[in-house]
């Protein structure tokens, strides 16, 4: 039997790396829940992978697939989906944090 599964682009952090991937999930399921599986107690799984060193912002490689050992996650989370810029509303800037 086969379970359907659904992409989650994700953006990891590890100490020195910043690396944006799909991580395959199963339908309907959260990052938490992801986090919590048995399935992922040693490795994260990951399709079309970029990664980045982390202090300069430097792309160092692409790959079609990539295993991430869970110890050395110190972030994840979804990663943002680009979308066409909008006038600030109120006259505020975007206050996102930038890592």
């Amino acid at each position: 039997m086969h379970a359907r599964k659904e992409k989650l682009r994700v953006e990891i952090y590890t100490n020195s790396h910043r690396i944006l991937a799909d991580l395959h999930i199963f339908a309907g399921a959260r990052l938490t829940d992801i986090m919590q599986s048995r399935e992922t107690q040693s490795f994260f799984a990951l399709t079309d992978v970029e990664v980045y060193n982390l202090n300069t912002g430097e792309l160092l490689f692409r790959t079609d697939f990539i295993d991430v050992n869970r110890n050395h996650i110190v972030l994840i989370r979804p990663a943002e989906v680009s979308r066409p810029a909008e006038a600030p509303q109120g006259g505020r800037e975007d206050l996102r944090p930038s890592f």
